[in-house]
């Protein structure tokens, strides 16, 4: 596995684009300064795939509360602070998107799934100091790296990590991310 997540591969010769770019640009809530980049992540990409209008802070005061699926008790959030990623999988299963959350994923499936009908979410961070951060991702290139919906930003642009940057924070978070079917 050790291998699969130190990837070798550099990054792609031409920028790569998410084929909902710009419905989640557009549909981008700024979070201002809460804690709420979970949240805030998924109204955006709700909005953008169902043509919804999701107010973000209320969807952020729903997760605070735990919630019965079936047998399950699932606490989404630990209250106007951190978003697990079962919550926001929870929350998009509940409008009828299939989507999971997994870990220790190579960059190499975001390059190769970046492209296809579906809306990838890593969640990058720092042990020292703690911090984690989720952004939806919408663009690969060469030159300016990894490409995001970043709900920190008062802004519908594309915020830009570089490559490097990005690997270190993504590592630092077990290389976790979340993945969200369109069809």
């Amino acid at each position: 596995m050790a291998n699969k997540i130190h990837s070798s591969l550099e990054m792609p010769q031409t920028s790569l684009h998410s084929p909902h770019k710009t419905q989640i640009l557009d549909a981008l809530q700024f979070q201002g300064d809460r804690n709420d980049c979970g949240p805030y992540t998924v109204a955006t990409v709700l909005n953008a795939l169902l043509g919804l209008n999701l107010e973000a802070s209320q969807l952020a005061k729903e997760m605070d509360r735990p919630i019965w699926r079936g047998p399950m008790f699932i606490v989404r959030r630990v209250p106007n602070w951190a978003t697990f990623p079962w919550g926001m999988v929870d929350v998009f299963c509940s409008y009828g998107l299939k989507s999971k959350w997994k870990s220790l994923v190579s960059t190499e499936y975001l390059l190769k799934e970046i492209t296809h009908p579906k809306v990838l979410i890593p969640i990058i961070g720092s042990w020292k100091p703690l911090w984690a951060h989720v952004m939806s991702l919408v663009a690969v290139d060469p030159d300016k790296g990894w490409g995001f919906a970043n709900t920190q930003y008062n802004h519908h642009n594309i915020h830009w990590l570089q490559d490097s940057t990005f690997k270190t924070q993504w590592k630092a978070m077990f290389h976790l991310f979340i993945e969200v079917k369109i069809a």
